[in-house]
């Protein structure tokens, strides 16, 4: 009895269903994309921008174009020895320079003088000799090339030029000093005990000069 009234439920179902009009297929169909709806977008969130890192300041390079000064005593004749006068030069590692300042000559309110430069002709009696070397070379020894002018002065003058030279490039920070001619053969020159000197001159040769002559 349960049986039949099982199947006749069944049936009444069957009945039902197709009744409503929903047509039953054995095999799933696709639906029209117009019906599907689209799918939901989420948002991703905007990564926010890390912090650039601030850039440490580095120190500025230091400025090699502003001109370097030293304090250099040039040396001038008074009577028969050398006073120093100082001054501040500009790149007084170039030994040209000392020359150039010495033949300029003193302030003539100080009542010196100086044989570097010849007073009748007006020649330069010395100049630095370097044929070939490089003009940033150091200053600490030093070849400088007399005229033929040069070995017609007494040598009382021979000496204070000399010792003009020598002192004055001294100051700048030259050890030694040798002379040549302008040809660059050593030229054997006096000291102011008379004696001739073969070798590279020092300040030590020519210190004498100096003596009794400084205020």
């Amino acid at each position: 009895m349960n049986a039949r009234v099982s199947i006749m439920g069944m049936c009444a179902v069957a009945v039902l269903v197709a009744g409503c009009g929903v047509p039953l297929q054995d095999e799933a169909q696709a639906l029209p994309p117009e019906v599907v709806p689209p799918p939901i977008m989420v948002p991703s969130e905007t990564p926010t921008p890390s912090p650039s890192p601030t850039p440490s300041a580095s120190p500025s390079p230091t400025d090699t174009s502003v001109p370097v000064e030293q304090f250099v005593d040039f040396y001038f004749i008074r009577e028969d020895g050398l006073v120093p006068l100082g001054s501040d030069v500009v790149s007084p590692s170039d030994p040209q320079t000392v020359l150039d300042r010495l033949a300029v000559g003193p302030p003539p309110e100080t009542g010196l003088r100086s044989v570097v430069v010849d007073p009748l002709t007006g020649t330069t009696l010395v100049q630095v000799f370097s044929p070939g070397v490089d003009s940033d070379a150091p200053i600490a020894d030093v070849t400088i090339a007399v005229v033929p002018a040069f070995l017609s002065l007494p040598s009382t003058e021979q000496v204070l030029l000399l010792g003009q030279v020598v002192l004055s490039l001294s100051s700048a920070g030259a050890g030694t000093v040798s002379v040549v001619d302008e040809a660059g053969s050593p030229v054997a020159v006096p000291l102011p005990d008379g004696r001739l000197l073969d070798r590279p001159a020092t300040a030590l040769d020519y210190v004498t000069l100096t003596a009794g002559t400084l205020e």
